[in-house]
């Protein structure tokens, strides 16, 4: 990972507009639903750029797809125990590593080392949670969490796990977080995903942009621009009703009725970071990844 965490933005010189889903289940994962052919088809119609094939404990495989207009990353959703699932996601198959005998953490480090971007997933899913704040302390080297897993709005638990990532950011851990549908039928294609900027959509792009955390949780408010300017942090969007700066652990620094606003670290002297929340009409929702003071 090769995050510039003071402004994961700062090299981002074109509009955020491809769209990815990371975590996609098929009729292989025995959970998922679709053949592959049917979810490209789903998600072209909705305009994304890139989806990930994220099936249960297998490599599915991929190589015989064809589309226009969408990127397919090879991917894997790693069950440890029937729970604290981890998705693995990489430009090349071969470089998944999974080995029903090793250890998370070994797979997860293994992962990493490949060049693999590691999420873990769901934390809030199902009422004993998939993962603690204290597992998710324990776990080390993993990219991000997902902040938002839509498909869990149709079971128990929580979608949002935002609280576990802020207690994470706030331990001094700097993790991204993703947003994702955890698709297995076609009612769960929400338009819940990662956007990154530009046009180019080939998988190592979109793997390294990913990996510097250049992109934002997309759930229904379009964001236009993300940056820093000195100690101002800014934000511009289309269809924001209320914008949200959030530091220190979870601490609301300030809200605005607007669709664009900006916050001044020298004004939040205890924060040692801020990400920001965007909220639209109804449910709609997205998020900055974390600004860190220095």
């Amino acid at each position: 990972m090769n995050v510039n965490w003071r402004n994961p933005y700062e090299a981002v010189k074109e509009p955020f507009k491809l769209k990815g889903n990371l975590h996609t289940h098929t009729e292989h994962s025995g959970c998922g639903k679709l053949p592959l052919t049917e979810i490209l088809q789903i998600y072209e119609k909705m305009n994304y750029a890139f989806i990930a094939i994220t099936d249960h404990d297998i490599k599915t495989d991929i190589s015989m797809l064809k589309s226009a207009s969408l990127t397919v990353l090879p991917g894997i959703e790693i069950d440890i125990k029937g729970a604290k699932h981890f998705g693995v996601v990489n430009c090349d198959s071969e470089a998944l590593y999974y080995d029903a005998n090793a250890t998370q953490q070994e797979m997860i480090n293994r992962n990493v080392e490949a060049g693999g971007i590691v999420v873990l997933n769901h934390p809030d899913w199902q009422l004993r949670e998939h993962y603690t704040i204290d597992e998710l302390m324990e776990l080390k080297n993993y990219t991000g969490i997902e902040i938002y897993n839509s498909v869990i709005e149709f079971l128990g638990g929580a979608s949002l796990s935002t609280a576990k990532w802020d207690r994470l950011l706030a331990a001094g851990r700097r993790v991204l977080g993703f947003a994702n549908q955890d698709f297995h039928d076609s009612p769960h294609a929400l338009d819940c995903c990662n956007v990154i900027s530009g046009n180019d959509q080939s998988p190592k792009r979109i793997i390294a942009e990913l990996l510097a955390g250049r992109f934002y949780c997309h759930y229904g408010v379009r964001i236009n621009a993300l940056g820093r300017n000195g100690d101002r942090v800014f934000v511009e969007t289309d269809n924001a009703k209320l914008i949200r700066f959030i530091g220190a652990g979870g601490i609301l620094l300030k809200k605005a009725k607007s669709n664009s606003a900006e916050i001044n670290f020298s004004n939040s002297a205890e924060c040692d970071y801020i990400r920001i929340e965007c909220l639209g009409e109804g449910e709609e929702i997205s998020f900055s990844q974390p600004f860190f003071r220095g």
